[in-house]
């Protein structure tokens, strides 16, 4: 494990929950052996605020610190993330899947597009 890693993991920055999310979502790796949650707050378009919850080894938490830190103040519906760049930025090259972290996050920019939808319906 590299020192950016072990730096993430024990000073997380987007750690928690964030209260009245805009979107929130969970998600669980394949074998069941991580669990990740990420809520993110938007507003005018922008992701103004991210937090994440993780039960899962220091590897997986500086993933979920790294993919904070890659959305945080970027336009909800311009979010490129792959595995490559969140490794990339990790400077570790790391077997374990992260995708389940990666497709949370997009999960949580979903039910943001799902509650606006939902919301201007109501309106109308």
């Amino acid at each position: 494990m590299n020192t950016t890693v072990l730096n993430l993991f024990n000073n997380p920055k987007f750690a928690g929950r964030i209260s009245k999310p805009s979107g929130i979502a969970e998600n669980i790796n394949l074998d069941g052996t991580f669990h990740v949650e990420f809520s993110i707050k938007v507003e005018s378009n922008i992701i103004t605020d991210v937090k994440f919850r993780a039960q899962a080894n220091p590897y997986i938490i500086a993933v979920c610190e790294t993919i904070a830190s890659m959305v945080k103040n970027k336009m909800v519906n311009m979010l490129l993330l792959d595995e490559f760049s969140v490794k990339s930025a990790l400077g570790d090259e790391n077997d374990i899947d992260i995708n389940f972290c990666i497709e949370c996050i997009k999960m949580a920019v979903s039910d943001y597009f799902e509650k606006l939808e939902k919301s201007s319906k109501q309106k109308a």
